[in-house]
């Protein structure tokens, strides 16, 4: 083989070698890399699918939403709240109650959704309303309201609203389902009071209608689920509304594989700890991948044609180029990126090389000269990141704005909304700070308060702050904006529902040549340390915009050894601590 390949002239041995190591190593790379890409499109496709799903499922929480805050409106109406002291009043008194309080309900119905309420009726005193056999909708009244078979799970809820499948109401001797909202109304003036119970039926056909982003994947079906695996909306017939769906409780959320008898599936899941219900997403692996295969074997006879004609072109050009392209390369290997190179132009000509050799040593120019401006601009790369991240609490306008509205407020004697203002103003003056990004440590505390107070009246003083800044502290410096959305988190994350029990410490300390900067609460909820930490070193994606933004504006000032981690409380709740160098100007950043 070795004695064949010497007798061989130039021409054979070059498309010899073409072929072993060009040709074939490239296709067999193509076939490798095809698999691969066919695996990660599945991944990539999936994230996506998880993504569509995990919006889809805010949008249907936002129905459920939309629900709480009508049944809340209607709970406290004067048409619902005056049925407390109903009862004692007559007959008649009674039916034009009845008859308002239907007419009432009718003005929230409409073709798909209907209101109903059930009241108690154990004296009979309602014999004149039709019961839900005959009516599709309106008021009801029950002489046994433990007879209908939501009223116990409707009733241990408390007065919060639930989403469970019922039969339809009306004639419906097929037994036809449909999807309600229920809620337990009780008295404004006596929690323990209760009224009695509204169900809002055929909210299926909002929640099927928001399926709409699903529409352009044919083959995919698309399930909302109770925490009982119930189907409560759904895109496809092979599922009914109250039907039961076959996904394992232990996958709770993300892209899973498995098969269906012969087919491969894909299920995208994601659960909602707002409604307590699984948005779920089924498709064939097949139908994800298709149009990638097709291009893949596209892809694979354009490349097998293509080396035809390179084997063709290299027969008919070696003679003429081999020698002038093995010149070429000798001064291509010599050329190092950013080095001069050290040969200057030929003259003009038509020579192709001459041409191609003329190109490249223009092109070692231009790409030394890119290498140069890379380096340049990738200095100003850090001041135009900062530049934009502070750009987003710039409250120049508002600003203005709140002090007008301030002496306004205080001129017509309005002194509590007045020093609400007066705070929100401060918050937004540090937006400001003479177009300083470093702020002394005492201007960001008084920010912080300013914020603090506001949130102390909001929740009413649902909780106590504590401050503990060192003297010696509170000349240096730190990036401004910090404080105020770490607190944030603690309060609303932490401490605002907890009524009176909850704490909040602020404490700045000097240590060891830095500024340690620590924001503890007591809140009472589990809080994933190591998963907050994830976020901010960048190693999962998540939505605390806020604190990745504190992060970065510190690493971006300060260098990476410097930044915001979290720490779990002996005691109970989280500790966010910042840490920076203790210095007193920007003159002593290096």
């Amino acid at each position: 083989m070795r004695k064949m390949f010497q007798n061989m002239n130039l021409m054979r041995k070059l498309i010899l070698l073409l072929i072993v190591f060009v040709v074939i190593p490239i296709l067999v790379l193509d076939f490798g890399v095809a698999k691969k890409l066919e695996t990660i499109t599945e991944v990539q496709v999936g994230s996506a699918l998880l993504q569509l799903v995990e919006g889809s499922h805010l949008t249907l929480d936002r129905e459920s939403s939309d629900f709480d805050e009508k049944t809340e409106k209607i709970m406290i109406s004067q048409e619902i709240q005056q049925l407390n002291n109903i009862s004692s009043s007559s007959e008649y008194e009674r039916f034009e109650v009845f008859k308002a309080l239907d007419k009432y309900l009718s003005n929230y119905s409409n073709n798909a959704i209907t209101y109903s309420l059930f009241f108690s009726d154990r004296n009979q005193l309602y014999s004149f309303v039709p019961n839900p056999d005959l009516l599709k909708s309106g008021v009801f009244y029950s002489t046994n309201l433990d007879e209908l078979p939501w009223f116990k799970e409707v009733s241990s809820a408390k007065g919060k609203g639930i989403i469970r499948v019922i039969d339809k109401f009306g004639f419906n001797s097929s037994g036809v389902q449909t999807v309600a909202y229920m809620r337990q109304l009780n008295s404004i003036y006596n929690g323990e009071s209760v009224i009695g119970y509204l169900v809002v039926s055929g909210i299926e056909t909002p929640l099927q209608s928001d399926f709409e982003p699903f529409r352009k994947y044919e083959e995919a079906q698309v399930l909302l689920l109770d925490n009982r695996n119930t189907v409560i909306a759904t895109n496809t017939p092979a599922y009914a509304i109250g039907a039961k769906a076959n996904v394992p409780a232990n996958q709770v959320e993300g892209v899973f594989r498995h098969q269906e008898g012969s087919i491969e599936m894909m299920s995208v899941i994601h659960t909602s700890e707002a409604t307590n219900t699984r948005l779920v997403m089924r498709v064939p692996v097949q139908s994800i991948i298709r149009d990638h295969i097709l291009v893949q074997r596209l892809v694979h006879w354009i490349m097998i044609g293509y080396f035809f004609i390179l084997i063709l072109a290299s027969m008919y050009f070696i003679q003429s180029i081999l020698k002038p392209i093995s010149r070429l390369a000798r001064i291509t290997n010599s050329y190092h990126p950013g080095r001069p190179l050290g040969i200057s132009l030929h003259a003009e000509s038509k020579n192709e090389i001459v041409l191609l050799s003329n190109h490249f040593i223009r092109m070692t120019n231009r790409l030394n000269q890119t290498i140069y401006d890379q380096y340049e601009l990738e200095l100003k790369n850090k001041e135009v990141e900062l530049s934009i991240l502070h750009a987003q609490i710039n409250p120049h306008l508002l600003y203005n704005t709140l002090e007008s509205v301030y002496w306004h407020t205080l001129m017509e004697g309005a002194n509590e909304s007045a020093e609400m203002i007066k705070d929100l103003s401060l918050i937004m003056r540090i937006g400001l700070s003479k177009g300083k990004l470093l702020i002394p440590v005492m201007e960001e505390i008084n920010h912080a308060e300013a914020y603090v107070r506001l949130q102390l009246f909001r929740y009413e003083y649902a909780f106590q702050v504590h401050w503990e800044v060192e003297e010696v502290a509170k000349t240096y410096i730190v990036p401004k904006v910090v404080l105020q959305p770490i607190i944030e988190n603690a309060i609303l994350h932490g401490i605002k529902q907890m009524d009176q029990d909850g704490l909040l410490w602020i404490r700045v300390n000097v240590e060891a040549g830095r500024l340690v900067i620590r924001v503890e609460d007591n809140g009472y909820r589990a809080v994933d340390v190591g998963r907050l930490n994830s976020v901010l070193q960048g190693n999962e994606s998540s939505k605390g915009y806020g604190m990745i933004n504190v992060q970065k504006r510190i690493e971006l000032h300060f260098g990476a050894g410097y930044g915001l981690h979290y720490e779990q409380r002996a005691e109970q709740g989280v500790r966010a601590v910042i840490m920076i160098p203790a210095i007193e100007d920007e003159s002593e950043l290096k």
